[in-house]
């Protein structure tokens, strides 16, 4: 029988059947005793060679204090030296343990977000934990900007030194007089409006604050030897440099948990059905929600493999008409991108036009004046909110399977969101170096547009202007759109508003409104520093302004999140983010040049030039040093090294995908061996032979085949775990 097992037939190995003659009259149920005794020995085994904790282990408190007594009888034969580092490596654990328990109650929002996974699961409690994740990241920023920046600002601002002018600005100043004219103060009697309005804009006593680029100064003093500039660029490079270090972290810690689940095993819908619970969820609406998205999943996923058979029995005029369709489709929303970005683009150049044109006197024009200031960012809003409602009108007609069009729509949704703040830089960018044919006039005295004399700040303002709106218009639609919905549906008594229901709480929309306001915070950081602690306050009302929402105006959406799914999609969308923001900002910071008028970086013909200056002074040991560095003989050895570790590490990983593919084969075709005997020995149990004249020898024979390849399979079992630690293994 044990010759006629799936696994015999797909192998092709041949077997050795061992017949006992010391046991007589065996039965099958007797070798089955047998085979689940060896396999308990096993694993007793297994988890006394452990050295897990304790409380790690699956078994009762029984086998705990088995486990533990043969722990202690096992460091009694060890050396004085093992002893002693045994008990160091528990009180280093315990103490680790202690630290972290403690940390743990000092977590920001620790009780809340166990609320909200407790209510409504893993899924939507990510979003709050990616959004404190930004808050911590916002912190950050704020510490380097805080410490090497503001904190010596403020020190010398209070301190009376002597100002030392240097004989390159004495140079600047009579070769470009007009550079200078700079005064953004009000000038007269100013009415109560402008200060609402400057508030809300960023300028008048809002321009001069700590808040943008132009109040920080590059001036030299007297007994002071702190270079401003200098800390200025450092602090920001560094702060980018920890925002890709700690995003590429958690992308890669997200991705060893996707490894583990792959599409083409073949108990994916098994997996499904008995791993896709979350047990943190307490309540019963909450647990039918739930259950909802697990039968969804499975609908699903049987409608990706119809659509699979579809396209499989597709012809060639089928396929040629449907990549067609998808052709016109893709060139319909290029269109509308296009048509987006020319709107924005020609906002920005209406908004800034109004701006230089300067106030009037009238109060109704303060409307007015409003209105224009924030003309781009309304732009962008509703550019935000239309496109993508028609992305999933037309992603119906592309025929994709139903986890596709929901990526797709995605995708096209950060697309829009990042490139529409890419293209507003662009505007302004634009403007500030004359682009233009017809305005390059205004930038031969200065190296910028003669009428913004600190260009830096405005971008600041505009930076300022977009994450102000954003949070107002969080606020607004919370209060004037889901809570007005929420009372139609609930108190009027037309049934077709009760069939409108409550607004979704959808996951990843929000979290694409978060990165696109984080997006605006890298790019404005170098033109405001003080916007990271701006949006630290922004992002600490919004996690209250959401919970509210939450918990009384919305509900779950149909469709719901594991955290451990949507952790690499959120982490990949905030890094697609950052570089986003850090083109546009390396681009000018390395080719325009600063405001001569204001800045830390006015005596330098771009702010990289700083960098060379200080080296400069560095010796000429350190000197040649740097330029070894930066040499292309140090460069390219680099990443020739680089290659070497990268080749290494790859084929490491597909050793170990090729061993880990074997051991999920082993491991079906184990399985395949267990259904088999189990059916076998049900039917002989169910049809045993009658009659006293029966073969003992035969019985024992068959007892004993049917014993054997059980101890075959738990021997399969063994060595397929074995081999599974030494793939783990060489993976650490």
């Amino acid at each position: 029988m044990s010759q006629e097992t799936p696994s015999y037939k797909t192998e092709g190995k041949k077997r050795k059947c061992i017949t006992s003659k010391n046991k007589e009259h065996s039965s099958v149920w007797c070798s089955g005793n047998e085979m689940s005794n060896l396999q308990s020995v096993y694993e007793e085994m297994q988890l006394f060679e452990s050295r897990r904790p304790l409380r790690e282990l699956p078994i009762n408190l029984t086998e705990k204090r088995k486990v533990r007594e043969k722990r202690k009888c096992d460091t009694g034969s060890l050396s004085n030296w093992g002893s002693w580092k045994q008990s160091q490596q528990k009180s280093l654990t315990r103490f680790k343990e202690e630290v972290k328990d403690v940390i743990s109650w000092f977590e920001l929002w620790r009780s809340s977000l166990n609320e909200i996974e407790g209510h409504y699961g893993t899924g939507i409690q990510s979003y709050f934990t990616f959004l404190r994740f930004l808050i911590f990241l916002n912190f950050s920023a704020f510490l380097l900007v805080g410490g090497f920046v503001l904190i010596p600002s403020i020190y010398i601002s209070k301190m009376k030194l002597n100002l030392t002018a240097t004989e390159q600005l004495r140079n600047i100043s009579s070769s470009a007089p007009e550079c200078f004219k700079y005064n953004p103060y009000l000038q007269g009697l100013v009415p109560f409006y402008a200060y609402i309005l400057d508030l809300f804009s960023g300028t008048g006593f809002m321009e001069v604050s700590y808040m943008f680029y132009g109040y920080y100064k590059s001036d030299v003093y007297q007994d002071v030897n702190y270079k401003l500039p200098l800390a200025y660029l450092l602090s920001m490079f560094l702060y980018f440099l920890l925002c890709f270090c700690w995003i590429i972290g958690r992308i890669v810690n997200g991705f060893k948990q996707e490894c583990m689940h792959e599409k083409n095993y073949s108990t994916r819908h098994s997996a499904k059905i008995f791993t896709l619970w979350d047990f943190c969820i307490k309540e019963t609406t909450t647990a039918t929600l739930k259950k909802q998205g697990i039968v969804n999943e499975l609908k699903i996923d049987l409608q990706e493999q119809m659509c699979r058979r579809r396209k499989a029995e597709r012809g060639n005029k089928d396929r040629t008409f449907l990549y067609f369709i998808r052709f016109v489709l893709n060139l319909f929303i290029t269109i509308l991108l296009t048509g987006a970005f020319y709107c924005i683009y020609q906002a920005t150049a209406t908004s800034q036009r109004f701006q230089q044109k300067g106030s009037g006197n009238k109060e109704i024009y303060f409307v007015i004046e409003f209105f224009m200031e924030y003309l781009p960012p309304i732009v962008i809003s509703i550019s935000n909110i239309l496109l993508p409602f028609l992305f999933r009108i037309i992603v119906r007609y592309e025929e994709y399977p139903p986890n596709t069009e929901i990526n797709l729509i995605l995708i096209r949704s950060v697309i829009l969101r990042l490139t529409n703040l890419s293209m507003l830089v662009f505007s302004l960018w634009q403007h500030i170096t004359c682009s233009d044919s017809e305005s390059k006039k205004d930038c031969e005295a200065c190296g910028h547009s003669i009428h913004y004399q600190c260009w830096e700040t405005k971008i600041g303002q505009e930076m300022y202007k977009l994450m102000l709106f954003d949070f107002l218009s969080c606020i607004a639609v919370t209060f004037c759109v889901e809570l007005p919905r929420k009372f139609i549906v609930e108190h009027a008594p037309f049934e077709l508003t009760k069939m409108l229901q409550k607004q979704q709480f959808l996951v990843p929309e929000n979290v694409l409104d978060i990165v696109a306001g984080q997006t605006i915070v890298w790019i404005g950081m170098f033109y405001s520093p003080l916007l990271p602690l701006l949006n630290i306050i922004k992002y600490f009302i919004t996690f209250y302004v959401k919970k509210h929402s939450l918990y009384n105006y919305c509900r779950p959406g149909k469709r719901l999140f594991r955290a451990s799914s949507s952790k690499i999609f959120f982490q990949l969308v905030l890094l697609f983010g950052l570089v986003t923001a850090i083109v546009p900002v390396s681009v000018n910071i390395v080719t325009v040049h600063p405001s001569m008028s204001c800045g830390p970086f006015r005596y330098y013909e771009s702010a990289w030039d700083i960098i060379p200056a200080t080296v400069s002074t560095f010796p000429i040991e350190i000197q040649r040093f740097l330029k070894y560095i930066v040499s292309e003989p140090f460069i390219l050895l680099v990443i020739t090294i680089l290659c070497m570790v990268l080749t290494t590490l790859v084929s490491l990983v597909q050793i170990n995908r090729g061993t880990i593919t074997q051991l999920k084969k082993h491991l079906i075709l184990t399985g395949k061996d267990k259904r088999y005997l189990v059916k076998k020995l049900s039917s002989h149990s169910q049809h045993p032979q009658h009659g006293p004249f029966r073969d003992n020898s035969s019985e024992s024979a068959e007892s004993d085949t049917v014993s054997t390849a059980g101890l075959e399979t738990f021997n399969n079992r063994t060595l397929s775990s074995r081999i599974s630690d030494n793939s783990l293994f060489q993976k650490n």
